[in-house]
């Protein structure tokens, strides 16, 4: 009988190196030999050899034990959970333990030294398999290259995130100064949750987005344009002085908080922030999107609350009153009368269409995905069903009755959000409920719009020992500008309402 001969990995020849050495030296120290120093450094060579090779085999091990980059504790009761729950987890139980309700010795322990063993894999390698597994799942998400402007807003997102975070490295690496690099891990915490929050959004990528090093914070406006004259010989040419404006980025702090009663105990805890996180990325994405979208500083009467009266505390419409106004508001209240079309009929093609005539020269990118559509989840599965959109003969292997999606009208992405909701025949969503829902599609010049973060999504706990309970605050602080900086005679965002027949 043949035998299959065991493969030999590299653990083996590690081991084997190992035990040769330990060989010689046990040979040499019962015959009462002193080893020569050319043995010695032969020997030492071998276990800076073994060493090295085991770090790597343990960086081999962590890149298996990662989801596509991300950098997670490999085993324990831990395993699975990255920078951002572990600090979650610990900031929850030192809540409690401040209090004296109970003691988590133990798990903090744990919490620890899982923190330090992922923080010996935070080099610059792992940054860049992080980076490029945050790409891989964008485009897992949206395969198609629909979202082009948003995949290449992402991915200047990333490698600003990268870049820091490589800094931060190896300084950690470099200095000799004790505590130097402290920032490197909550900074790729807050990069991997906010990584997580732009794979979820639909409507933040697609926009252009800025640092906030002050709040308010000045963007420069685009120069106006020139005048041109013709040359005579030796005769001074006329002069332009370019016009010049600013738009005012100006931030509005949103939190929310969610509270654990005090009869959670460890192990429960442990299996809740996982899922906690996830709910937390899913709800951040959505308000993003939705005070984006849906901003309106009007308490009464307000495009989302039509008919009623609204305040800050409440709830499910509270986060529309932030400070700004949105994109919907800015067709359809600011500049109605040029930049909103009452449909009053089904979808069709031609509406699509009278949009871009509303955009004039933003309908002209100049480069591809600067110009978007943005509809109601319902109007976005209605125009499914456009003959020239369905049609094989019209619109060959991209059909919608082949494809079941719309990669692009007139060459521009179409973004389907859940938080453009149907709205009534005037175009405003009526608070008591629509008489009649009907569609709305949005069309817009990304570059005309500024999105910045003064700042980014960030995680505190409270202790409330008269509730018996703590507390999970998340915050962020946004602002929303566009850069003419006269909504009232912009033409680079403009809305159609009044939709039909998209909800039968």
């Amino acid at each position: 009988m043949v035998t299959t001969p065991k493969p030999v990995t590299d653990i083996d020849l590690l081991l084997a190196d190992m035990r040769e050495a330990r060989q010689f030296m046990v040979e040499h120290t019962d015959e009462k030999v002193k080893p020569l120093k050319e043995e010695l450094d032969r020997i030492g060579k071998a276990i800076t050899g073994f060493e090295a090779g085991l770090k790597e085999l343990r960086r081999e091990r962590l890149a298996r034990m990662t989801d596509d980059g991300r950098i997670r504790v490999p085993s324990t009761r831990l395993a699975g959970m990255d920078f951002w729950e572990l600090g979650v987890l610990e900031q929850m139980l030192l809540g409690r333990q401040r209090y004296g309700k109970s003691h988590h010795d133990k798990l903090l322990a744990e919490i620890h030294a899982a923190r330090s063993q992922l923080q010996g894999y935070l080099d610059t390698d792992a940054i860049l398999r992080w980076e490029d597994g945050a790409i891989r799942r964008r485009d897992i998400m949206f395969p198609n290259g629909a979202q082009a402007a948003a995949t290449r807003q992402f991915k200047n997102s990333l490698a600003e995130w990268r870049t820091a975070l490589i800094q931060q490295s190896v300084k950690a690496l470099d200095s000799t100064t004790a505590g130097s690099g402290d920032e490197l891990v909550p900074t790729f915490e807050s990069a991997e949750l906010w990584m997580d929050v732009n794979l979820e959004t639909l409507v933040l990528p697609v926009l252009q987005q800025a640092t906030m090093p002050t709040n308010p914070y000045d963007l420069p406006a685009q120069f106006g344009d020139t005048n041109w004259y013709p040359v005579d010989e030796n005769v001074q040419v006329t002069t332009t002085t370019p016009g010049t404006a600013k738009a005012t980025l100006t931030a509005y702090g949103i939190k929310t908080g969610i509270a654990f009663s005090d009869e959670l105990n460890e192990d429960a805890i442990i299996q809740m922030v996982p899922e906690l996180r996830a709910n937390l990325t899913r709800n951040a994405a959505e308000v993003i999107d939705d005070v984006l979208l849906n901003a309106d500083t009007t308490t009464s009467n307000g495009i989302n609350s039509d008919g009623a009266a609204i305040t800050k505390s409440s709830a499910g419409k509270a986060q529309w009153l932030l400070g700004f106004d949105g994109l919907v508001h800015a067709a359809i209240v600011d500049n109605s009368a040029n930049q909103s079309i009452n449909k009053s009929a089904v979808v069709d093609a031609d509406i699509y269409n009278r949009l871009g005539t509303k955009l004039g020269r933003f309908f002209v990118p100049r480069r591809r995905g600067e110009v978007v559509y943005i509809t109601d989840v319902q109007t976005a599965t209605r125009s499914l069903s456009i003959a020239e959109f369905e049609d094989a003969s019209a619109a060959g292997t991209r059909s919608t009755l082949s494809s079941g999606e719309i990669l692009n009208v007139y060459g521009k992405p179409l973004i389907q959000s859940e938080q453009m909701r149907l709205a009534d025949t005037d175009g405003k969503v009526t608070d008591a409920g629509n008489a009649t829902d009907t569609g709305r599609i949005l069309a817009l010049n990304t570059t005309q719009w500024r999105v910045g973060f003064r700042r980014q999504i960030t995680m505190e706990t409270d202790r409330e020992p008269g509730k018996s309970q703590t507390t999970l605050y998340v915050s962020m602080r946004i602002a929303l500008t566009e850069r003419t900086g006269t909504r009232s005679t912009q033409t680079h965002t403009a809305i159609a309402y009044n939709i039909l027949n998209v909800t039968a």
